[in-house]
């Protein structure tokens, strides 16, 4: 089950249900919005890679207004073995609460999608030891309803978020692995090249590394990611912004690989120079960005730690307003 069905979700969703295996037969649901929702229910869900166009029948979707329905399903025990969540971040409270009774059904609970720190929002409404966490470099677009565009073919990474929490039994850490090792086979399956991490913190971190850097600054500027580095004085902003997230993660002891994050930034966004990254499409499309998962999270890490970090604050500060502008 896929909550929070758009561009990612519905790419993972359709790759999953398209599985054709003698030992997997997923059972795919989406809950997304009613046009993505119906055009799936009557013309099955549409992925483009490239030259080739996948047509697959094989998902049932739920309008997320649509909320009879979707208590009917809670009520009749309807119990998916992972739930993945791939709404914005800043939903994840109010999704959490929504879908208390399916979520609380799911035997795994899966995060996908941008940030840190999200884990730490979702064990407050359900078992620490039922969270996983997912990041990807693959990327996708929802064209139009019923229609997914797979952009970019990347490596996924799986993982427990709790690993190292002294409170979690050797016997469930077991059930975990084992639990990590099904997914990781059934997203080999449908085409996602994915591994399991034994830190997924310190890769939800390296990922972010890249989104700090590009997304607020692209936002603000409403540049492509390769026209952001045509100027010398916005590449300066962005790496300073790197910087600044380097030094709070190093602070918070965070493991990360000895890397040039700032040089590894600028490359990925010379090696996606034609893409608006999805904070830009979002206020391109009037909607919340997830600034606070980012540069924001850096912001309130900073805070508590009583250090400054001016350039997120400035960054942060600068898509609030916009996003004022909008509402």
């Amino acid at each position: 089950m896929f909550i929070g069905a758009g561009a990612i979700g519905s790419l993972f969703g359709g790759y999953i249900a398209n599985i054709k295996s003698d030992i997997y037969n997923p059972e795919i649901t989406f809950i997304c919005r009613r046009d993505h929702a119906d055009a799936i229910n009557n013309n099955g869900l549409r992925i483009q890679k490239k030259d080739s166009m996948y047509n697959i029948k094989k998902i049932k979707a739920f309008d997320s207004k649509e909320s009879i329905k979707i208590k009917s399903l809670e009520d009749s025990f309807y119990a998916p073995d992972f739930l993945f969540l791939t709404i914005k971040a800043y939903d994840l409270e109010i999704v959490m609460k929504m879908y208390k009774n399916l979520i609380n059904n799911a035997r795994r609970v899966i995060i996908l999608q941008n940030g840190i720190g999200n884990e730490e929002i979702v064990k407050k409404f359900c078992l620490k030891t039922k969270i996983m966490r997912m990041v990807t470099s693959n990327g996708a677009l929802l064209s139009e309803p019923g229609k997914i565009i797979h952009t970019g073919s990347g490596i996924t990474k799986l993982g427990f978020p709790f690993v190292n929490d002294d409170k979690v039994e050797e016997k469930e850490l077991k059930k975990i692995n084992s639990d990590l090792l099904v997914l990781k086979e059934i997203l080999n399956s449908a085409g996602l090249h994915t591994i399991i991490s034994n830190n997924i913190i310190r890769e939800s971190w390296e990922k972010i590394m890249i989104n700090i850097g590009i997304n607020a600054i692209g936002a603000l500027t409403r540049l492509t990611n390769g026209e952001l580095l045509k100027s010398d004085r916005l590449k300066k902003l962005m790496g300073g912004a790197v910087e600044e997230a380097l030094m709070i993660a190093k602070m918070k002891k965070i493991d990360l690989p000895e890397k040039d994050y700032v040089n590894l930034m600028y490359q990925v966004a010379l090696d996606t120079s034609g893409n608006k990254n999805s904070m830009l499409q979002d206020i391109l499309q009037g909607k919340l960005t997830e600034i606070d998962f980012l540069n924001g999270k850096i912001v309130s890490y900073a805070k508590k730690l009583n250090i400054e970090v001016p350039i997120n604050e400035v960054l942060i500060s600068l898509i609030k307003g916009l996003e004022f502008s909008q509402f």
